[in-house]
């Protein structure tokens, strides 16, 4: 018997969902007028949107590095975000190396540990060098930059890259069209990386480099960071306390974005916080695109938006979507019951001694 051999190559686009959404309403997909298809578009956005407040959904898990600074307590959760899974404080070593520029400036500047002094190159597309030496080569997990930016904020477009030698070059991360905002912190984690003696920062598409600081992390050690809730928080004596290092924080979800709350205020403006959160799906986008679910989801998603369909389209036989409803449920379980990672769970009672 002859198979296919091939796993996940189908390509089911927006239009293919609407359309068999429109069959299972009893419909034929070429009867859809244009209002239809946009207010099915809708439904399906809404859809996708409902799927986080049943659960995580395991692919819509990102990871986030914050790069702390001083006096500043409150930090946004990226454009989508619901809600944090992990919050860590992260410490890492810095190691040294000879710095080099290609377009002038005070070159000593970005790896002094002064956040006020900056080096400003001359021309574009030019690059910073660090060479840790050829006996010393560095294994670096993190990368951040401090951008200067005399306008306050700008877009950027560079590389982080490695070497062996400092002539053949390895990218580690492109950067398209970074916003950049004066003296605030951007942090990429390196993986893979490479253990090897040179790594530079390299500007393209006519970006003028003009850096405070530039920080290649190796040896990260990070800590948990223990949720407050919102009583806690206000309840808190002193909030603009400072510390080297919060302990705690606070999730706010407000709009248009959601907040993390440092407890105590971070005092060190060369320490970093990973996050770890959910977001929502991915923008339906258009007619021609695919949704971003997994194979698995699609039998769910497809029900879950044929029975919003029979209640948009008319002359729908209510028979026909309370069966459509019954369907959506059932593949929604079989779904959801599967969303999961299968690790150990660990019971942890925390039994004190109480006195009244």
């Amino acid at each position: 018997m002859a198979y296919s051999g091939t796993v996940g190559t189908t390509v089911v686009t927006v239009q293919n969902f609407i359309d068999q959404g429109a069959r299972l309403s009893g419909k034929l997909a070429e009867e859809l007028t244009l209002e239809q298809v946009v207010a099915s578009k809708q439904a399906l956005f809404f859809v996708l949107s409902n799927l986080i407040n049943q659960g995580i959904n395991y692919w819509a898990i990102n990871k986030t590095v914050y790069g702390l600074q001083p006096n500043k307590f409150a930090y946004d959760l990226p454009v989508g975000g619901v809600d944090v899974l992990n919050a860590l404080y992260r410490t890492m070593n810095r190691p040294v190396g000879a710095y080099t520029s290609s377009a002038g400036g005070v070159t000593a500047n970005i790896y002094d540990g002064n956040t006020s002094t900056y080096c400003q190159q001359s021309s574009a597309n030019g690059n910073f060098i660090v060479n840790y030496g050829p006996n010393d080569p560095q294994y670096i997990g993190s990368i951040g930059i401090m951008p200067y930016v005399a306008a306050g904020t700008a877009v950027w477009n560079y590389y982080f890259q490695s070497s062996p030698d400092g002539v053949t070059w390895t990218t580690l991360y492109t950067a398209v069209n970074m916003p950049v905002t004066n003296g605030q912190w951007i942090f990429q984690d390196i993986d893979p990386g490479a253990n090897v003696a040179y790594y530079r920062i390299q500007a393209y598409g006519g970006t003028t480099l003009a850096l405070y600081e530039w920080y290649l992390g190796n040896n990260s050690t990070e800590v948990t960071m223990s949720r407050l809730n919102r009583d806690d928080y206000t309840n808190l004596p002193n909030k603009n306390f400072t510390a080297n290092q919060p302990y705690q924080f606070w999730f706010n979800r407000q709009l248009p974005q959601a907040q993390i709350t440092l407890w105590p205020t971070p005092s060190n403006a060369f320490v970093q916080m990973t996050v770890w959160y959910s977001r929502q799906i991915d923008d339906v986008g258009s007619l021609s695109g695919e949704l971003e679910i997994p194979q698995r989801w699609n039998q769910a998603i497809q029900f879950l938006l044929g029975h919003q369909m029979s209640m948009i389209l008319p002359g729908v036989d209510l028979q026909r979507i309370g069966y459509l409803e019954n369907q959506a449920e059932k593949y929604f379980i079989m779904a959801e019951n599967e969303e999961r990672d299968k690790s150990p769970i660990y019971f942890a009672p925390n039994i004190s001694v109480y006195t009244k």
